[in-house]
């Protein structure tokens, strides 16, 4: 491979991307995103529509319902990400049960279709509550929302308990960010649905108090979350009850704001804080961003976007950041995240701010040594401990100088991913599909502590080596979709090498950094891919993610191969 002319390559896809992303700032410095439109988002927000006042609302309407019919893929199933292959049978279900309720009549043969596919696809046997053994998936809800609009039995509804408010918080908030969506449907259940008369006895009595929870949670634009499919959720199950008006409004409200111009949903708004921190993350390859003029108002938006007050309807502190605002809640991850940017900002250890932030991190360590995203110890499928977040935070600490002596946060850390990276050398992350990103950050956060040498970051390494794919980019196998390479894997992988020691002349990065290049488009960027995990079988894209990685890769690499005038070595 010609490298000289490789490098030229990189530097004019660099400049591309650079100028890209700096188009995309918005006017306070921040960053915002394009998450995938979500068919069960757009079916949940059309049915909420519709059964708020089908009249007032017919042209939203109608423009969700073309939208879930243009999408609908050849094979009669829905995907999880606009049209993405594959088709989903869970997706598929949601898409039916609204041009079921909304569009009967002149959408019969998309209707047929989606019959069709989820019986070939053995759709009641894999969609969860339908009929036999429930896989590991989100909450089993597409039975209720298949209820609601005639497709089922109404009492044959998987049991969403409103009584779970009457239990301690520290059990309550175990199931942490699925909790809304369990009342706003436990409460119409309970409403509803045949129950004993304790169990009647006990809705009523946690009913007022699981509606003053939703409206604490709630932000200032109506929305839970930032999460359309939640809203979605709330509104149908409180609006079946009868009852929380003004949550009813608040969800129908935000459903409003959110619709995009096409009549589709994602299932969140954006992830406007993490790709902002992301962005500065690959521009800092590239400049001393602690001095660069356009992100001054950067640096200042993320310290105005950090919860500075407690969290208490989970038992959080103050000091954490969320993905957006504002109805965003705080997590480890990007609480991680910011603050070690905060450090390439230029915000020392001694602003309130960090100081904050570093102490929030420390409270919500798990007893085990790793971190999830909301409620410490928890173990449900989105809210477990992860390498991925844990990963994340150990590297933020570091930066802040915090020790890394056994017994300490640090330590117990790194004791965590030792003992769970498995016998290949990979781990997982739960929040990404398959183990590319995991063994990625793992290797990352043992360079960062000075033991790229050890056995856990060797065997991470040699993982990532041998999981490239013959054509320059990652992954080799992959369990889940899609289908073959993505800018994403590719980048997180070049990076993690590189940062490892990897040679910047190796075969294995030329022929990544060349698979990079010959997939970015006239605009400057990457396709983003299918590879973000809310669960394993409702996943997204997320274009600043594929772009702000992929070229912090690429960024590593020019630093790498610059020689003294900038020229490669």
């Amino acid at each position: 491979m010609d490298v000289e002319h490789l490098h030229t390559r990189a530097k004019k896809a660099a400049e591309s991307a650079i100028t890209h992303l700096y188009d995309r700032q918005r006017e306070d410095g921040s960053w915002v995103d394009r998450l995938s439109s979500s068919t069960i988002a757009t079916a949940l927000g059309a049915l909420s529509l519709y059964r708020a006042d089908r009249h007032a609302y017919a042209d939203r309407i109608a423009a969700a319902v073309r939208w879930l019919r243009t999408h609908q893929r050849e094979d009669g199933g829905w995907s999880m990400a606009d049209a993405e292959a594959p088709s989903s049978p869970g997706m598929t279900a949601f898409g039916l049960a609204a041009l079921h309720e909304i569009d009967r009549e002149e959408s019969r043969g998309a209707i047929a279709r989606a019959h069709t596919f989820i019986d070939e696809n053995d759709g009641m046997n894999v969609i969860p509550g339908l009929r036999g053994e429930a896989p590991k998936t989100w909450p089993a809800a597409l039975p209720t929302i298949w209820g609601l609009v005639g497709l089922r039995d109404f009492q044959q509804q998987p049991d969403q308990p409103v009584e779970i408010m009457l239990l301690p918080a520290n059990l309550r908030n175990k199931v942490s960010i699925a909790l809304p969506a369990i009342l706003g449907l436990g409460i119409m259940q309970a409403r509803t649905m045949n129950r004993s008369l304790p169990r009647k006895l006990l809705g009523r009595i946690a009913e007022p108090m699981a509606l003053n929870w939703l409206r604490d949670v709630a932000g200032t634009n109506g929305g839970i979350e930032e999460c359309p499919m939640i809203a979605g959720f709330v509104y149908l199950g409180l609006k079946k009850a009868g009852v929380g008006v003004d949550v009813q409004l608040s969800s129908l409200a935000y459903l409003l704001e959110t619709q995009r111009e096409d009549g589709s949903w994602a299932i969140d708004r954006d992830l406007e804080i993490s790709v902002t921190a992301y962005s500065i993350m690959a521009l800092a390859e590239f400049e001393d961003v602690a001095a660069q003029p356009l992100l001054r108002g950067t640096r200042e938006w993320l310290l105005r976007s950090q919860w500075n007050k407690p969290f208490p309807s989970l038992g959080m502190p103050a000091g954490g950041w969320s993905w957006a605002l504002p109805s965003g809640w705080p997590e480890s991850e990007d609480t991680a995240v910011v603050l070690g940017v905060l450090a390439d900002l230029g915000v020392p250890r001694n602003h309130p701010a960090v100081r904050l932030g570093i102490g929030w991190l420390r409270k919500q360590q798990n007893t085990d040594g790793s971190w999830s995203e909301w409620v410490r110890n928890t173990h449900i499928m989105n809210d477990r401990p992860c390498a991925g977040v844990t990963s994340h935070v150990v590297m933020a600490l570091q930066r802040y100088g915090e020790p890394d002596t056994p017994g300490s946060p640090v330590g117990r850390a790194l004791a965590y991913l030792r003992a769970h990276q498995k016998d290949d050398g990979s781990i997982e992350s739960i929040w990404f599909r398959d183990n590319t990103h995991g063994t990625s950050r793992l290797l990352e956060t043992f360079v960062d502590t000075g033991q790229g040498a050890d056995p856990v970051a060797r065997a991470a390494r040699q993982w990532l080596l041998d999981n490239q794919a013959d054509d320059g980019g990652w992954p080799r196998h992959h369990e889940l979709p899609p289908e073959g390479r993505t800018a994403e894997e590719t980048g997180w992988a070049i990076f993690a090498l590189l940062k490892a020691g990897e040679d910047p002349r190796s075969p294995a990065i030329l022929r990544g950094i060349d698979w990079l290049l010959r997939h970015q488009d006239d605009e400057g960027t990457w396709r983003p891919s299918v590879v973000g995990l809310y669960f394993d079988d409702l996943c997204y894209t997320d274009d600043l993610i594929a772009h702000t990685f992929t070229l912090r890769a690429i960024g590593r690499w020019l630093k790498l191969m610059a020689g003294p005038g900038g020229e490669p070595q």
